[in-house]
């Protein structure tokens, strides 16, 4: 397994999924997952905003290394599509992971932040697409990075 790749492609991953939580953010969605995770050890504001960014950014590269296990035990390729499947897991254990676990780690939860519910579900149905949708969005980017990288040269199959 090339670790490395692996666990840059899933920062990548994660700062698309980042870009896409600003693009949301900017269209009213409120979603704030880096405040969330910064001030799981700081005060809210703009520092424990970038805390939370790079934590994000690290946890993501983190769990690009299961995603890489997988491509190589598993399925055997990486690629988008494959990505895209195992993304289907990876949001289902979030989405219980945000509902179950993060009121009951979080110090600010709900007390000072507002518990995002499992899937979202507390942004409402727009909330738990977008939940899909970015998971899905960082699948397909640690599917399609790590694939040219484990198959290199081969385009047909790295989106297989």
């Amino acid at each position: 397994m090339q670790t490395g790749h692996a666990f840059l492609a899933g920062v990548a991953g994660g700062g698309a999924m980042n870009a896409a939580m600003a693009l949301a953010r900017w269209m009213g969605l409120e979603v704030h997952l880096e405040q969330t995770l910064g001030t799981m050890v700081l005060d809210p504001g703009a520092a424990a905003w970038f805390v939370g960014l790079v934590l994000h950014l690290g946890i993501s590269g983190l769990i690009a290394l299961l995603y890489a296990w997988g491509f190589e035990h598993v399925a055997r390729r990486a690629g988008v599509a494959v990505g895209l499947l195992f993304a289907v897991p990876h949001l289902l254990l979030a989405g219980v992971f945000m509902g179950a676990v993060l009121p009951a780690v979080h110090p600010l939860v709900p007390e000072v932040l507002p518990a995002p519910g499992s899937f979202m579900l507390s942004l409402g149905a727009l909330g738990a697409a977008a939940f899909v949708l970015l998971h899905l969005l960082y699948g397909a980017v640690v599917g399609g990075i790590y694939g040219s990288v484990l198959q290199p040269g081969s385009a047909s199959r790295a989106t297989a």
